[in-house]
C-alpha cells in the first residue's frame, strides 16, 4: 500500500513535535475586543446630525404669495356690471355641442370690450355635473336676418347699450338635464382696464 503525504512521520516524537505550536519570526498576535462598533456608531451620529439638519432647514409652512396692492391688483367683475336677458339654448343638430344665446346690457361707466363666463351643467336632480369657461362672443342680426359675429373689442358695448351674444360650448355632459345653465361672470375687460 503506498501512501499520499509524503511527510510520514518516522517516529513518534517527531509526530508530536509537529503538532505544537511553532514561533513564527516577525508575526503579531491577533488583537482581541477589537470590532466595527465605532464605525457604525459614528455611521449613526452622522446620519443623526443630517436629519436634524435637514428637519431644521426644510420650511415648515408653505410660503406665501405677496398680497398684491391696489395698483397691481385688476379689477374684478361687479356683480351687476352686465345685465343678461332672453337667455335661450340652441342645441346642435348632431354632437353633443349646444350654443348659449342671448342679450348682455353694459350697466357699468366704461365701455365693455369683452367677457367670460363660467357656465355650470346641472343634473336632473340639482347636482353640478361639469362647468366651463368661455367667452362672451358678440352678435349682430345682419339685414337678411342671419346672425353674425360682432367683436366687442371692435366695437365696444358703451355704458346704457345692449348687445347679442352667444357662448359656445362643443361638449356638453351627457346626464345634462336640458335645463338653462348656471352662468356666473368670470372677467371684464372695459376701456381702460385691458
Amino acid at each position: 500500500m503506498m501512501a499520499t503525504n509524503p511527510r510520514v512521520p518516522n517516529n513518534q516524537r517527531q509526530a508530536a513535535e509537529d503538532r505544537q505550536p511553532h514561533l513564527i519570526p516577525g508575526a503579531r498576535p491577533p488583537r482581541k475586543g477589537l470590532s466595527a462598533t465605532p464605525g457604525v456608531v459614528f455611521a449613526v451620529v452622522v446620519a443623526a446630525a443630517l436629519l436634524a439638519a435637514l428637519i431644521y432647514y426644510l420650511p415648515r409652512a408653505p410660503k406665501q404669495a405677496p398680497v398684491p396692492t391696489a395698483a397691481q391688483a385688476p379689477v374684478q367683475p361687479v356683480s351687476n356690471q352686465l345685465m343678461f336677458s332672453n337667455l335661450k339654448i340652441d342645441m346642435a343638430p348632431t354632437g353633443g355641442a349646444m350654443e348659449l344665446l342671448g342679450e348682455v346690457m353694459n350697466n357699468g361707466s366704461r365701455p365693455l370690450l369683452g367677457a367670460a363666463v363660467q357656465l355650470t351643467f346641472f343634473d336632473a336632480k340639482g347636482t353640478a355635473l361639469e362647468r366651463v369657461d368661455r367667452p362672451l362672443v358678440g352678435m349682430v342680426r345682419k339685414s337678411d336676418g342671419a346672425l353674425a359675429t360682432h367683436e366687442f373689442g371692435t366695437d365696444p358695448i358703451q355704458p346704457g347699450q345692449t348687445r347679442m351674444f352667444r357662448v359656445t360650448v362643443d361638449r356638453i355632459p351627457a346626464a345634462w338635464s336640458h335645463q338653462m345653465p348656471g352662468m356666473k361672470v368670470l372677467s371684464v375687460a372695459t376701456e381702460g382696464n385691458r
